[in-house]
C-alpha cells in the first residue's frame, strides 16, 4: 500500500496496542503520557487532507482515564472489564455490516485474524503509522 486511502473510513484503532508499540521508548514515560502523546499525533494525522473525512475510534484497555484533547473525528472508549480486541471487532463487524467502510488498525496477530474471521478489514499499526506519517510530512512542505 503506498497512500492511505483518502476515502471516509472509520479506523478503530486498538489503543494500547498502538501506542505501547511506538512510544515505549519515550524515556519511561507513564501509560497516561504515551496514551496522550499517540492521541496528540493521531490528532495531527486526522487533520491531513486525506484523513480529514474519515473518524477515528480508539479503544484503551482498563477503566476511564482522563485522556488528551484529541480532536472533533476522534472519539476515544475505554473497556472497563470487557476485552479491547471484542470491542474492536464487534464494531467493525456491526459498521462492515451496515455498509459502512471501517478498518480495525492493530498489530495483534490474534485480533486481525478474528476480524478477518469475520470479514473486517484490518491494518497494522506499523503500516498506519508509516501512511499517516507520509501524510504529515507531504502537508508540512
Amino acid at each position: 500500500m503506498k497512500r492511505i486511502s483518502s476515502k471516509p473510513t472509520v479506523y478503530l484503532i486498538d489503543g494500547s496496542n498502538f501506542s505501547l508499540r511506538f512510544w515505549e521508548r519515550a524515556g519511561g514515560a507513564g501509560r497516561d503520557e504515551l496514551e496522550r502523546g499517540f492521541l496528540d499525533w493521531l490528532a495531527a494525522a486526522a487533520r491531513t487532507e486525506a484523513l480529514r473525512a474519515s473518524c477515528f475510534r480508539v479503544v484503551f484497555d482498563g477503566p476511564y482515564r482522563p485522556a488528551a484533547a484529541a480532536g472533533p473525528s476522534i472519539t476515544v472508549h475505554y473497556t472497563e472489564s470487557e476485552p479491547a480486541d471484542d470491542m474492536l471487532v464487534e464494531r467493525g463487524y456491526f459498521m462492515q455490516n451496515e455498509g459502512i467502510r471501517a478498518v480495525i488498525v492493530t498489530s495483534d496477530n490474534g485480533l486481525r485474524d478474528r476480524a478477518a474471521a469475520e470479514g473486517v478489514k484490518t491494518m497494522t499499526c506499523e503500516t498506519f503509522r508509516y501512511l499517516a506519517d507520509a501524510e504529515l510530512r507531504k502537508e508540512s512542505r
